[in-house]
């Protein structure tokens, strides 16, 4: 688990990453399974929903959900500048009512998104040796797993490898 200490600028950054993450069909749903087995950033955006108001939020994630967190943040940027220059509208469901919730000001200017934006390109700049750490722990588990797979077959069984 890694534990990320959070500005409240950079809380309601990452909830609004978050909500841009569960707004896509699919997003919850394990790569490998294909089911939602609650890995996902659902937790993640319920904590972060409710520690906006404070000066800090602390966050335990899996490298799982950091990774996810950071796509999530890369996307974000783009959705927030497709926000700014359509005058306030996104194709992710619930997107527009948090980035009102969140940043009031956009609800009079959609145009200021585009002045959120540089919070979540720096977020996610901030965030890049966390994810570098949590992709390497998962490309390790990945190969712990193949490796223990690899273990249990029989030699001659030539048609399972």
């Amino acid at each position: 688990m890694t534990s990320l200490s959070l500005r409240s600028e950079d809380a309601r950054v990452a909830y609004l990453a978050t909500i841009y993450h569960l707004g896509r069909p699919g997003a919850e749903l394990d790569r490998e399974t294909r089911t939602d087995e609650g890995t996902g950033l659902r937790a993640v955006s319920e904590a972060l929903h409710a520690g906006m108001a404070r000066a800090v939020t602390e966050v335990d994630l899996t490298p799982y959900q950091v990774t996810r967190l950071a796509e999530a943040l890369a996307g974000l940027a783009n959705e927030m500048k497709q926000y700014g220059i359509a005058g306030g509208r996104t194709a992710v469901p619930g997107l527009a009512v948090a980035m009102r919730e969140v940043f009031p000001e956009v609800a009079q200017d959609p145009g200021s998104a585009l002045d959120v934006v540089q919070h979540v390109v720096m977020l996610r700049q901030r965030l890049s040796r966390t994810v570098e750490a949590a992709r390497a722990d998962l490309a390790r588990e990945a190969e712990e797993r193949e490796a223990a797979r690899k273990a249990q077959k029989k030699p001659w069984q030539i048609w399972k490898r």
